[in-house]
C-alpha cells in the first residue's frame, strides 16, 4: 500500500487547496448523493449503535475513545465495539481485539447485524460517522485541539470528509490536547446543544523508563505529539523516526531501528497501538506506552454516555 502524509495546505490554505477546489465541490455533490441513498433504506436496529468518528481525514484519538466507552459500558451492557475491516487499519484492530470483545467485517452493518444475533446490547463503533446505511443512537466527534478542521474545506482541497454541518447530528465532542477555546466555541456555533468534554494522555507505565535512554518511533496521524509526551515526562530521546499513519513495519524496518538504537547505546520505544502491530518475533526487544486517557468531568461524560 502506499502511505501519504497530510498536506501542509490542509492545516492553512495556499495556491494548492484554492486550485483544488473544484475537485472539492465534485465530492461533496458525490457525497451528498452517496448519503441521500444511504438513508433511504437506513436499518433501525435493536441492538443500541454508539459511532466514534471525525469529521477530518486521519486520527484524532478515535480508538481510545472506543476503548474508553466500552470500559464505561461493559460494567453494565453486554457490549462489544465494531471496526471496518481495512488491511491497512490492521494496527488498531489488533489493539481492539486485545482491549475488548471485536468485529471487525469489511461492511460495518454486518458486523452490527453479527453482533446483534449474538446477542449483544450495546455496539460501539470505532468510525463510521459518514456511514448512514444505519440509524445511531449516539455520534461522538473527537476532534485534536492543535489541529482543528483545518481550513475547514472538503476533500481533497481539505481534510473534511463531509461539511461541518455534521456537527449539528453529535451529541458528544472530544477535544484531545491543550484547552482551544477559539475551537470550543466554533463547535457550539455550529451545534449550541452538543456536550463538549476535553481530554489528555497520561502515561500509566512511565516507572519503567526512567534513566534509560530512547530511540522514539511511530507510525500514527501525530506522531509530534507523541515525541512531545515523551520529552514532557522527562524519558531521555536521543533519535526520533517518524513514519505514516498505519504504517506496516517490515522486518527491514525494524532491523534498521535497532541497529541504530545500538549505535547510541538506547533502547526502541512506540506507541502502543504500532507495537501490536510489529512482527512479532522482533518486538520483544522494543518498549511501548501505555496511556491512559484522562477526560475533565468524566462523571458527566460517563452520564452523558450512559
Amino acid at each position: 500500500m502506499k502511505y501519504l502524509y497530510a498536506p501542509v495546505f490542509w492545516k492553512n490554505n495556499n495556491l494548492f487547496s484554492i486550485l483544488l477546489f473544484p475537485f472539492s465541490i465534485i465530492y461533496f455533490f458525490l457525497f451528498k448523493l452517496k448519503k441521500f441513498k444511504q438513508q433511504l433504506t437506513a436499518k433501525k436496529l435493536k441492538i443500541k449503535v454508539i459511532c466514534i468518528g471525525n469529521i477530518n481525514v486521519g486520527g484524532t484519538g478515535k480508538t481510545p475513545i472506543t476503548k474508553l466507552t466500552y470500559d464505561i459500558l461493559s460494567k453494565k451492557f453486554r457490549c462489544c465495539t465494531i471496526k471496518k475491516y481495512r488491511s491497512e487499519h490492521v494496527d488498531e484492530i489488533n489493539y481492539l481485539k486485545k482491549k475488548t470483545e471485536l468485529i471487525s467485517k469489511k461492511n460495518r452493518l454486518d458486523a452490527i447485524l453479527s453482533a446483534q444475533k449474538k446477542g449483544y446490547e450495546v455496539a460501539i463503533l470505532d468510525d463510521g460517522l459518514q456511514d448512514y446505511s444505519f440509524k445511531k443512537n449516539l455520534n461522538i466527534v473527537c476532534v485534536k485541539s492543535n489541529f482543528a478542521f483545518g481550513n475547514k474545506k472538503m476533500l481533497p482541497s481539505g481534510p473534511l470528509r463531509e461539511p461541518l454541518s455534521k456537527l449539528n447530528e453529535c451529541q458528544i465532542a472530544i477535544i484531545n490536547g491543550e484547552r482551544n477555546i477559539d475551537l470550543e466555541n466554533f463547535i457550539r456555533n455550529k451545534n449550541a446543544k452538543i456536550k463538549i468534554f476535553r481530554s489528555k494522555y497520561k502515561i500509566k507505565n512511565l516507572e519503567k523508563f526512567i534513566n534509560t535512554k530512547f530511540l522514539a518511533f511511530s507510525g500514527i496521524a501525530d506522531n509530534e505529539s507523541f515525541f512531545k509526551l515523551l520529552k514532557e515526562n522527562n524519558i531521555e530521546i536521543c533519535a526520533t523516526r517518524e513514519f505514516p499513519d498505519h504504517y506496516n513495519f517490515t522486518q527491514n524496518d525494524l532491523k534498521n531501528l535497532i541497529n541504530l538504537a545500538k549505535k547510541d547505546n538506547a533502547k526502541l520505544i512506540t506507541t502502543e497501538k504500532n507495537y501490536y502491530n510489529l512482527c512479532s518475533d522482533l518486538n520483544k526487544t522494543i518498549q511501548f506506552l501505555e496511556l491512559e486517557l484522562n477526560i475533565e468531568s468524566y462523571e458527566k461524560l460517563l452520564n452523558e454516555i450512559v
